[in-house]
């Protein structure tokens, strides 16, 4: 492939990415279709490939964790128009997290429920104004009450309100970080945009977000992270060459 079949390849992809926040895009199934569907670039697929290895499934591991599931899709559903891009950003989070609960020695399901409500308040926020954290950690503790032990909900509690110090805390901590970085990275920020003047904020942000990238407290996070950051690193500068030249 010459320079400018390179060039032409990222833009396509780019433009492909440039989803907006309103279109339903929750699995790496759903991207490969959008990204790799008929006549894929060698480009497209390296990146697809790439989403999948970062990707982890959010699988409830229990009918009460599916429930929960539901009443914080329900509850995001009936903010406002972009509450897509958030669930996606949720799933992906909670995936994380119960892939490190194994390594943590914790119950995935408590892995998967901190995953689940953490960010059920984001949309809130910027109607009412009030922390999101705090309005997520009351949402954690009156669907949680009863199913749960008072500790078990105190933890979950003290990770959304970033305040844990635990291992819970460190779980959300990593699989939060993690989705900002990487092929991951690269699909929450430009895909929150419909239009190729976003692309240039949207990848700075990645950038600047590997940049600033915290260490972890996983073996299985810092695994994630080499890959995800030598992946951005190889991408990006030809990702904004490609802008350079349209």
């Amino acid at each position: 492939m010459n320079e400018h079949d390179d060039r032409t390849a990222m833009i396509r992809l780019l433009d492909g990415l440039l989803a907006g926040q309103t279109r339903r895009l929750e699995s790496v199934g759903d991207w490969a279709g959008r990204l790799a569907g008929d006549d894929p670039s060698l480009l497209a697929q390296q990146f697809v490939a790439q989403l999948d290895d970062e990707w982890f499934d959010a699988l409830p591991p229990d009918d009460f964790c599916e429930q929960i599931a539901q009443q914080v899709r329900a509850r995001i559903a009936a903010g406002h128009s972009g509450w897509p891009h958030l669930w996606a950003h949720i799933l992906r989070v909670t995936g994380i997290a119960q892939a490190l609960a194994d390594e943590a020695q914790i119950d995935p399901a408590l892995a998967y429920l901190v995953g689940m409500c953490h960010d059920v308040a984001k949309l809130d926020e910027l109607r009412t104004g009030e922390p999101h954290e705090e309005t997520g950690a009351a949402f954690a503790r009156r669907v949680l009450r009863g199913h749960l032990t008072p500790s078990e909900i105190e933890s979950i509690q003290a990770a959304i309100l970033k305040e844990a110090d635990d291992l819970l805390g460190d779980i959300l901590h990593d699989a939060d970080k993690l989705d900002k970085i990487g092929a991951v990275g690269i699909v929450r920020r430009v895909s929150a945009g419909t239009r190729r003047s976003w692309l240039p904020e949207a990848l700075w942000r990645v950038e600047d977000d590997g940049a600033r990238f915290p260490g972890m407290y996983f073996d299985l996070s810092d695994d994630l992270a080499t890959g995800k950051l030598d992946f951005q690193g190889w991408f990006l500068p030809r990702a904004e060459a490609a802008l350079d030249s349209y």
